[in-house]
């Protein structure tokens, strides 16, 4: 698939270990990269001594280390034992995020993949910070993943990276025949409130919505093969109302496209990508990205 050559994947030695590597040899026989680089990061020195101090037969820390690439290796190895794919295992001391971060700018991957243990404290945070800071694409693989892309969920705005999202799930469900479903929430507009509109209102709202989704799909071409899904968010949150449809289609995947417009603080203001990451779906999130428009828009930022 198209500029998704090099992969990225996070290790952190829990049994998560195991599935976002089995994920990622799944998603090798969707999506074919060329490179997938492993990354574990030893939080700090103090770590590796304590260990050290527990297991007589370490001599120092790089003792430890070597346990730990041994490790992995055998866990990475097990997976891909032939040699369709390039495969390296890095490890490096500090702090998880800072030290992704830096390697997203050192690298530079096409695709980010990270477990997301539902449930953890703490976990939304450095999810939010990772999507806001990595230019690459982002794949959220959570504990209880299928591997399987017989459905995929893209929610739209009728925007320009939802339609990018629509079109990457086709993509990705072109090798299993399977299908794409696109929703589309709205609400009714404000000044209802606190009153429901009259039926007659709401058959208003509704075709001007059809409307807007007749000329999204002319304006980005969108195949009459996705199926579109029109949901009324009443309350609560909206990824509510993504998490109920996916159950619903049993998705095996769920698309969202990050903002990536000519303003700078697009990216840093993303209000549903976000709200998205923090959810805990138990199905994987993928983020999709305009990597070199990110890029820009970061290197903007930082100078």
């Amino acid at each position: 698939m198209k500029n998704l050559d090099h992969w990225f994947v996070c290790l952190d030695l829990s049994k998560m270990d195991d599935i976002l590597i089995g994920y990622t040899k799944f998603l090798t026989s969707v999506i074919q990269p060329k490179t997938i680089s492993f990354l574990h990061v030893i939080e700090s020195g103090s770590v590796a001594e304590e260990m050290v101090e527990l297991f007589p037969n370490l001599k120092n820390t790089d003792d430890f280390e070597d346990v730990i690439r041994g490790e992995l290796n055998k866990k990475i190895e097990k997976e891909f034992d032939d040699d369709s794919v390039e495969t390296r295992l890095i490890l490096k001391k500090g702090r998880p995020t800072d030290q992704i971060i830096e390697m997203m700018k050192t690298m530079d991957p096409d695709l980010l993949m990270m477990g997301k243990k539902t449930g953890y404290v703490g976990e939304g945070v450095i999810a939010r910070r990772i999507v806001k800071y990595v230019p690459a694409s982002i794949l959220f693989v959570p504990e209880n993943s299928r591997y399987a892309m017989d459905t995929v969920l893209a929610p739209v705005d009728f925007s320009e990276q939802s339609a990018n999202a629509v079109s990457f799930s086709e993509q990705l469900v072109e090798k299993t025949k399977g299908k794409v479903r696109a929703q589309h929430i709205f609400k009714y507009p404000s000044h209802f409130f606190p009153y429901m509109p009259s039926d007659e209102e709401k058959e208003k709202i509704r075709s001007h919505i059809e409307e807007q989704k007749s000329d999204f799909i002319e304006e980005y071409d969108i195949s009459d093969e996705v199926n579109f899904t029109l949901t009324l968010h009443k309350e609560g949150r909206l990824a509510d109302e993504v998490y109920d449809e996916a159950v619903r289609n049993q998705a095996d995947l769920i698309v969202v496209g990050a903002k990536s417009t000519k303003k700078i603080t697009s990216i840093l203001r993303d209000d549903f990508t976000d709200k998205m990451t923090y959810y805990s779906f138990g199905i994987p999130l993928f983020i999709v990205k305009n990597k070199e428009r990110h890029q820009k828009f970061l290197k903007s930022l930082f100078d």
